[in-house]
């Protein structure tokens, strides 16, 4: 039984290597003939190859197109012919996987501004440039520039940006992630907003680090966007999310910027991130949540903050269950405590917030001051609320 399984096996391995032989003599044939062609039949060499049953196989034959244009470039721009050329050529050279015609291509995309010849070798980049650094360099440059054109306020080429940002999703190197984030966040098109964040989505590697990143890095506007993508997107666990709230509150409350409108967004970027710890209970972020909840206090006073947003910061405080979160609430308390002593007025949500996160995180170290606030001119329902505060505390 034995013998009688490698027979086959033999005659399957000269078959192939006899179809072997015949599409080698057939590349030869075709890249013989393309050398001595004229432009119009080159192009139809090209065309005929393709439709042949070994056109995976050809990829030398397409590279030598390519080539041949590369050689005749100051033509282009009066011959649509060699676009045609090189178009053909590079569509090949993507169904074939031929890389070794990459820097080829690359070289083609650089020397002519074509569109439609650009969108095309772009694509076929996307493929056959996996892995090379180069190549994934030049494009992420070319991304760039474009990008610092349409942040200037002029138009590049969309179509292109568009397919560069296709092929750099299909490559999925995360030295793209930055620039193409860029680029989601430009405002090409809807489309190339969509087209950029699936193929930040199919980036390679560590994606909360590479968000981290962006918001480590890129501009107040971008650092908003980030943190708000990082709590919405479904391949970060809730851990994940967490440590990059953390990171994002960390970024916001140390990050200066010199106009107003930057300061409005770090504010807003404090305030999601704070709303995103509060969510998931995360004790680690307490000492960012304590510098948070100080500089709510200082703009809601001044009327730079809504007091949801103050509220939302007690909470996240009360929401860690740490000792040193029950010290700052109480603290809080305490000045609260003061200033309706004193007949200065206070603001009955905020009061009952407090109150309630005071008897969530059940530290004793709030018992002298809430059993302080049953004697001042509160509410019933603010009196209401310490007293179940004080029956939370543990002893």
């Amino acid at each position: 039984m034995r013998r009688a399984f490698v027979i086959p096996a033999v005659l399957l391995i000269s078959v192939f290597a006899v179809k072997a032989q015949e599409a080698s003599k057939v590349l030869e044939t075709f890249r013989r003939n393309f050398a001595i062609a004229s432009l119009d039949v080159k192009i139809q060499i090209l065309q005929d190859a393709s439709n042949n049953a070994a056109a995976s196989e050809f990829g030398p034959l397409y590279q030598q197109a390519v080539d041949f244009a590369l050689n005749n470039t100051s033509l282009i721009p009066t011959d649509p012919r060699f676009r045609q050329l090189a178009s053909l050529a590079a569509e090949q050279l993507e169904r074939a996987d031929y890389q070794p015609a990459k820097y080829s291509l690359w070289k083609m995309f650089l020397t002519d501004n074509d569109t439609t010849l650009r969108v095309r070798i772009a694509s076929s980049l996307g493929r056959i440039g996996a892995g090379d650094a180069e190549i994934i360099k030049g494009i992420n440059q070319y991304l760039d520039a474009q990008n610092s054109i349409q942040a200037a306020g002029k138009a590049p080429d969309a179509q292109v940006v568009g397919a560069v940002v296709n092929a750099l999703g299909k490559l999925g190197d995360p030295s793209s992630f930055p620039i193409v984030f860029t680029a989601m966040t430009l405002q090409y098109s809807e489309r190339i907003s969509a087209a950029a964040k699936e193929a930040l989505l199919a980036t390679k590697g560590n994606l909360k680090d590479m968000i981290v990143g962006v918001i480590k890095t890129g501009s107040v506007a971008e650092k908003k966007i980030a943190i708000n993508m990082a709590l919405t997107t479904d391949p970060l666990s809730e851990d994940q999310k967490a440590q990059t709230a953390e990171y994002a509150l960390d970024v916001a409350l140390h990050t200066s910027v010199p106009d107003n409108p930057g300061k409005i967004v770090l504010r807003e970027i404090r305030f999601i991130a704070t709303r995103a710890l509060d969510e998931r209970k995360w004790a680690s972020a307490t000492a960012l949540l304590i510098e948070g909840i100080d500089m709510t206090i200082v703009e809601y006073d001044r009327g730079l903050a809504d007091k949801s947003f103050l509220i939302e910061a007690i909470a996240a405080l009360g929401a860690t269950g740490t000792h040193e979160a029950a010290v700052r609430l109480t603290q809080y308390l305490v000045l609260l405590n003061s200033y309706t002593e004193k007949g200065k007025g206070y603001d009955e949500q905020i009061v009952l917030a407090l109150l309630d996160n005071l008897g969530a995180l059940a530290d004793k170290v709030a018992f002298d001051d809430l059993m302080y606030t049953q004697y001042l001119n509160y509410t019933a329902a603010i009196k209401k609320s310490a007293r179940a505060a004080l029956e939370k505390l543990k002893w």
